[in-house]
């Protein structure tokens, strides 16, 4: 077992022969492990013991090589860092003299699966959630970001020269571009390698650099023909063609026309008790923050930093016990979003906060006016009477749209459908409410708000009978889901449903076959 997972150690080291190879063989073994625990627990579950058991050696052996948890810790980041540097930094700064190509073998590279694994960008998030404890996780990461920026930001300037569009501003494209990156590293942390699609990745980077410089990236292909025609199948009663459950063009336009709009409950006013409570969430793709202030104020912001776009909170509910911190950026905030101290953009970015009842419901501030349905107060009448109990996620090997279809095909009388993702359930000991949401195109997170009628509990005998079964059903709908996200990978476009279509549903799927046929021709079907 000298290799974990199937990676291959990269690094080159100084030729060494006999007991020295052997040494550092089995140095690389433990770094390899050390990453693979650092995936699976994070830097502060990690043990010796689990790192030993991964590389399949003896615990003592570890003092030889590092004198320390910590110790292996930092080497492993290390080691991380200098296969950024050898595999991508030298030779993309060989080609600089020609930005163009220089660019393309940035995109390639950084995306390439030896070093952009889900394992490995996974460990790299790890660190930075960790860096503000521990000043050489955060110089590591700080000069392997310094030096790549300064990279792209130095292609840029080439690449503006070439092309004469000095109306261009050299940091903002480069930033743009690390943008576009990062938020594809971001979802392969998430996936597992099957289910990445690199070769889509790649072509959305790309693109990206063909829109800033027109005529210079412009060998990407386009949609095959017929595909805008597939798109419009739905408005026949028909299926969304097969590639819109896996298209992140689309899922993009979802979030900004649908999702973000829309208001997405959030918890419950008994969970914020007293002045510094917190509870975090999904606002349709902005992640909330909702934070009880002094005299009993209620504010809504990004759960974001404002230097770099990491959580400032990563539990769902908590106690703050006088202001909002970001360790790693040294950066403070009072209550109401205020910056006090630190150096940053500004305060926190704020979101829009309605209390229907004692529910909390948030959405992206500056969004388009919510329709009648889902403002007026009846839609959550059922739930004011009503206290919270629980909230637990589950993560769906399924396009949040799929869920939608399955709420909306065979509604139930006692459950209510609150637009764009949202299932209301009242039952006769509490209510429950659903909220699926995309964490990427073809997967999604399903949330479950559980509520009770105050401390009355129902009879033993009929009590248990009514949570068997929403339970029991719940899962029927994933596996479903899951099914057949499964059986939509390379399945045909257009493909028609039998027997009569819900309105409900059919209104449903022409809004997504409108965003869909919205969409640049030229972007390609993923």
């Amino acid at each position: 077992m000298s290799q974990v997972r199937g990676e291959r150690a990269t690094v080159s080291e100084h030729p060494a022969s006999g007991g020295s190879r052997i040494r550092q063989r089995q140095r690389q073994r433990l770094i390899d492990a050390c990453i693979s625990a650092l995936h699976i627990y994070g830097p502060s579950r990690t043990t010796v013991e689990k790192v030993v058991a991964l590389a399949d050696l003896s615990p003592g052996i570890v003092r030889f090589y590092f004198d320390s948890k910590a110790a292996m810790l930092v080497a492993s980041l290390e080691y991380l860092a200098a296969e950024f540097g050898e595999r991508v930094l030298v030779p993309v700064a060989r080609l600089k003299e020609h930005p163009v190509q220089a660019l393309r073998l940035l995109v390639n590279l950084y995306l390439d699966a030896e070093v952009a694994s889900p394992r490995k960008v996974s460990v790299w998030y790890a660190f930075w959630g960790e860096a503000s404890a521990r000043q050489e996780y955060q110089d590591i990461c700080g000069k392997k970001d310094e030096e790549f920026a300064a990279l792209v930001r130095e292609l840029m300037e080439r690449m503006i020269a070439v092309s004469g569009a000095s109306h261009l501003d050299a940091d903002a494209v480069a930033l743009g571009l690390i943008g576009v990156l990062e938020v594809l590293w971001q979802g392969i942390a998430f996936q597992s390698e099957a289910n990445i699609d690199r070769a889509g990745a790649v072509a959305r980077s790309l693109r990206y650099l063909r829109s800033v410089f027109p005529g210079q990236f412009s060998d990407l292909g386009s949609a095959p023909a017929g595909a805008a025609g597939a798109a419009g199948a739905a408005a026949g009663g028909e299926r969304l063609p097969a590639h819109a459950y896996r298209d992140e063009a689309l899922l993009a336009a979802e979030r900004e026309q649908l999702l973000r709009p829309a208001w997405q409950v959030l918890g419950h006013e008994a969970e914020l008790a007293a002045a510094g409570d917190y509870v975090t969430g999904d606002a349709g793709g902005e992640r909330a923050l909702v934070v009880r202030a002094e005299r009993g104020r209620l504010y809504a912001f990004r759960n974001a930093c404002r230097r770099r776009p990491h959580a400032l909170m990563t539990a769902r509910r908590g106690h703050l016990k006088s202001a909002i911190h970001c360790a790693a950026h040294s950066l403070t905030y009072t209550f109401d979003g205020r910056l006090v101290s630190g150096s940053t953009p500004g305060d926190l970015a704020p979101l829009e906060l309605w209390r229907a009842g004692r529910l909390l419901l948030v959405r992206a501030a500056g969004g388009a006016p919510a329709t009648l349905a889902d403002s007026e107060e009846s839609t959550w009448a059922a739930f004011a009477a009503l206290m919270p109990r629980a909230v637990t996620a589950q993560e769906i090997a399924a396009d949040w749209k799929l869920v939608i279809e399955q709420w909306l095909e065979t509604p139930a009388p006692h459950q209510r459908f609150v637009a764009p993702n949202q299932l209301l359930e009242v039952r006769t000991d509490g209510a429950c409410i659903l909220q699926v949401v995309p964490t990427v195109a073809g997967r999604s997170l399903l949330r479950r708000f559980e509520f009770s009628r105050g401390r009355a509990a129902a009879p033993r005998s009929r009590g248990r009978m009514p949570q068997r079964r929403p339970a029991q059903w719940l899962r029927e709908q994933i596996a479903l889901a899951e099914s057949t996200q499964a059986g939509l990978q390379g399945a045909p476009d257009g493909v028609l449903d039998e027997g009569p279509i819900a309105p409900a549903l059919a209104q449903f799927r022409a809004q997504i076959a409108s965003l869909l046929r919205a969409l640049p021709p030229e972007r390609g079907e993923r």
